[in-house]
């Protein structure tokens, strides 16, 4: 019987003292672009509604700049 082994990486030559950048974004990059018309408003109250299920600050912004767009777009419509 054989073993299988793991094999080695390609590519050996890392440097081991690499530091990642701190993230430096707004949390809410997923929504920032989005504007009236790209998506149906009910589907942004959908989605608003599963981001108020979970705790993060982050989750409640995207939720509220998603049911701004969705009122933008139910004002539109009704004018």
């Amino acid at each position: 019987m054989t073993t299988k082994r793991r094999q080695k990486p390609g590519n050996t030559n890392r440097p081991t003292n690499y530091e990642f950048m701190p993230y430096a974004g707004t949390g809410t990059e997923v929504v920032d672009d989005l504007q009236s018309d790209m998506v149906p408003s009910w589907r942004l109250h959908q989605i608003a509604r599963w981001h108020d299920a979970r705790q993060a600050r982050r989750n409640s912004l995207i939720a509220s700049r998603l049911r701004a767009v969705a009122e933008q777009q139910d004002a539109r419509a009704a004018a």
